[in-house]
């Protein structure tokens, strides 16, 4: 078995108590089977608690005003305090440590919607390495396309290329990575499955050449389409309605797209404009800190495609992968223009790590909202001719 981790995995130690939030809110509680006849058998006197805040039919935790019924009102764990760390599910115990499995390899990640796995994340200067170990232990897949996972994994290698390519701006890294998706999803709508090796060395030409940014705006040119719209108003009103309509998971989050909606939107796309170029003029892509928030885009971008790109091996949705990137990259720059506003045109640190953690919470943990936001991105943004297949 082959394990891939990002170079500051092992870094994460919880800062319990310190945590501005809580994991143990909002969200549904899965119990492993092995955790699950454990709790059934426990025979101390906190053993009956434990029994009756199960929902034994769901395999979950019950909760309580959307909080786990073990979460005490200083945030802390009773079952943890009661019993102690080797009692906790397999949930509790690994979050934010995160695996996606595929044959003969899992993925290990941390999970953004952790306050501290976020910081992390944004605090990394440099472009995040993969550290790959490999043990003797052997998995049972039944069914699996390697083939089209090999190639998934030699384009996300292709993309992470690109996205870490700082010599590029960050607007035409996010195009270019698109591109490529879209161009990936037509050649498998066309059964064109052995074209894909010569799509990635046209992409791997083009970097070993500086010639990628020619490329993509010929490519734009062809369909019509304006490079410099990274903050499009109609696009982003769409959007907006888009995440209001997902499972809402805490009611912070209502806040945050309410004060968005009216910080930027509610005058009109000329004042949004004119908030937009500011904010890039001071702090975003064209101001003194432009380095820092590039860098913030590019470690974003890298997380979400490390995360999910891959996984289209399961669903054939490539492109969809590729633009829940974008579009959560998008969302998390959206509301911090709206929040450096409302702080009197600054930006601090906690501010970009609080935003993306609490965008994560609300977008990944509910498998819901992240299927029907994939699906719509697959709908609205997937190339000409591709359908979205009934399940």
């Amino acid at each position: 078995m082959r394990y891939l981790k990002p170079h500051f995995y092992d870094q994460f130690v919880c800062t319990a108590g310190d945590c501005p939030d809580t994991c143990c809110a909002g969200w549904q509680i899965v119990i492993d089977e092995d955790s699950l006849e454990r709790y059934g058998n426990e025979k101390s006197e906190f053993g009956k608690r434990l029994r009756n805040s199960i929902d034994w039919e769901e395999e979950c935790f019950y909760q309580n005003n959307r909080r786990c019924a073990f979460l005490n009102d200083e945030n802390l764990c009773d079952l943890y305090k009661a019993l102690g760390p080797d009692s906790l599910c397999d949930t509790c115990r690994l979050y934010p440590r995160h695996t996606e499995e595929y044959e003969g390899l899992r993925e290990l990640s941390l999970s953004l919607s952790c306050p501290e796995a976020a910081r992390i994340i944004l605090s990394c200067k440099e472009p995040v390495r993969f550290l790959e170990e490999e043990t003797d232990e052997e998995d049972d897949f039944e069914e699996f396309d390697f083939m089209m996972f090999s190639q998934l994994e030699d384009t996300r290698d292709v993309l992470f290329r690109i996205l870490q390519n700082r010599e590029l701006p960050l607007q035409e890294r996010m195009t270019a990575a698109e591109q490529l998706a879209e161009q990936y999803q037509i050649c498998m709508e066309e059964q064109r499955e052995y074209d894909i090796d010569d799509l990635l060395r046209k992409y791997e030409k083009h970097l070993e050449e500086g010639t990628l940014s020619e490329c993509v705006a010929e490519s734009l040119a062809e369909k019509g389409v304006d490079a410099a719209s990274f903050h499009a108003y109609d696009r982003q009103v769409k959007e907006l309605a888009v995440l209001r309509g997902l499972e809402r998971l805490r009611p912070e989050w209502d806040t945050v797209l309410d004060g968005t909606e009216k910080a930027l939107y509610q005058n009109g796309e000329t004042a949004y404009q004119a908030i937009c170029e500011e904010f890039h003029r001071t702090w975003g892509a064209a101001g003194e800190r432009r380095a820092e928030w590039e860098n913030i885009g590019e470690q974003l971008l890298m997380f979400f495609v490390y995360t999910y790109f891959c996984g289209a091996v399961y669903d054939d949705m490539v492109c969809s992968k590729m633009e829940l990137a974008l579009f959560s990259v998008r969302w998390i720059q959206e509301i911090l223009v709206a929040r450096w506003l409302e702080n009197g045109k600054t930006l601090s640190m906690h501010d970009i790590e609080e935003l993306s953690w609490r965008y994560a919470r609300e977008v990944e943990h509910s498998d819901d909202n992240l299927n029907a936001l994939e699906d719509w991105l697959f709908e609205t943004y997937a190339p000409e001719g591709c359908v979205l297949e009934e399940e």
